[in-house]
């Protein structure tokens, strides 16, 4: 009955709120690990509205725990043109350095935190990139 309630109130809404909507609980599912859930939920709100940059941030992510990184960093960019966020860094900067891209990945470590200074995950991919520029000299 409470699903059909939360169903009713999703579909009165806008699009975009609709999109937003599904983008928050797609993120709580995704913070749990349940990829599957949160990649349905991200995959509606993009059927939504596709120019909401969480949804791109938030699928990014999920491809990214699942493997699949071409797609993760084509997502993350799409989030990143449309707005600048802290978790479509983090997912290029994990791409880079795992692709060891060390300046692109300070780059996106650098941009995270300028939008939140005090991101510790973009602090200690700072430091990894630093370590692997002092492990390469």
């Amino acid at each position: 009955m409470l699903d059909q309630v939360d169903e009713a109130r999703l579909t009165a809404l806008p699009p975009d709120q609709r999109a937003e909507k599904l983008a928050a609980q797609a993120r709580v599912f995704l913070d749990r690990g349940l990829l599957l859930e949160a990649e349905r939920l991200y995959l509606t709100a993009m059927a939504s509205d596709d120019r909401i940059p969480a949804v791109h941030a938030g699928l990014a992510e999920v491809r990214e725990r699942t493997g699949d990184k071409a797609d993760a960093r084509k997502e993350a960019r799409t989030s990143l043109e449309l707005m600048p966020s802290v978790p479509a860094y983090l997912v290029m900067c994990r791409l880079d350095l795992g692709a060891g891209h060390l300046d692109e990945a300070s780059y996106d470590a650098g941009e995270a935190l300028k939008i939140e200074p005090a991101n510790k995950t973009a602090k200690e991919l700072q430091l990894q990139v630093e370590a692997r520029r002092g492990a390469k000299r």
